[in-house]
């Protein structure tokens, strides 16, 4: 069934991930004769962001339900990592930099991109690069410009979450930042893209139905000074929201 489905949806799913290129392309473009006419600002972050957030989500034909963003100015978002959908989710509604694996500036347009929305590369296997991560996310967040890092350090289908990493709980209560926690849940659980499989063979399997549809939801903010407390009233607040998305 699985095979048929694939099958009769791949014309779809081609269709829109051609779409999805080429609006990459047209942002990534604009965005780089921004930068090298007027520079960068978060002007140009806020639109690059937006735009090829919502043109994904309309492309894919993403249904998106959300409650309400906390008014606060200075903040970081950690949400639940399922898919490589969440990052046009979250970009359509948070114009914010985002921290991703720094194998990203290999990929193409890859640094281009990171140039035009400020993104934070992080290796977590050089001391140097976590360092220099750290001083980065407290320079950004002190800027007024939020911070968007999936804890869980990759994706993971759930139910729940998966065990945090550390160290971003260590930066937001070093410098007394605070924490907003996120809960994305898809009500097709095979749109989370996790385990060795490529994206290709996914991205025709789940992008050619009609509509997917996610629920993404925005906790209370949480700081102090003791990173673990931060951590545990995190991935607790998360892990409720999403077991309420998910009955």
């Amino acid at each position: 069934m699985r095979t048929f489905r694939i099958v009769l949806f791949a014309p779809l799913a081609l269709l829109r991930l051609i779409f999805v290129v080429f609006i990459s392309a047209y942002v990534a473009v604009i965005g780089w004769i921004w930068l090298i006419t007027k520079g960068f600002s978060n002007k140009l972050q806020h639109w690059v962001l937006q735009t090829w957030g919502k043109s994904c989500l309309f492309i894919l034909g993403i249904q998106m339900k959300h409650n309400k963003l906390p008014k606060i100015e200075n903040f970081i978002l950690m949400p639940n990592h399922r898919s490589y959908l969440d990052i046009f989710v979250v970009a359509s509604l948070i114009p914010a930099t985002m921290v991703s694996k720094a194998e990203l500036k290999n990929w193409p347009m890859g640094k281009l991109g990171a140039k035009i929305t400020n993104l934070i590369l992080v290796d977590r296997s050089e001391i140097k690069s976590l360092i220099k991560t750290m001083n980065r996310i407290k320079e950004t967040v002190n800027n007024g410009i939020p911070v968007i890092l999936f804890p869980e350090g990759g994706t993971y289908k759930g139910p729940l979450t998966k065990k945090f990493k550390n160290g971003s709980f260590q930066i937001a209560s070093q410098a007394l930042i605070p924490v907003i926690p996120a809960a994305i849940n898809y009500k097709d659980e095979d749109d989370a893209w996790v385990g060795k499989e490529t994206f290709l063979p996914h991205f025709f399997r789940q992008m050619g139905k009609p509509v997917t549809k996610v629920d993404i939801r925005f906790g209370t903010p949480v700081s102090g000074n003791d990173h673990k407390e931060i951590q545990n009233r995190v991935k607790g607040q998360i892990d409720d929201m999403l077991g309420l998305l998910q009955n």
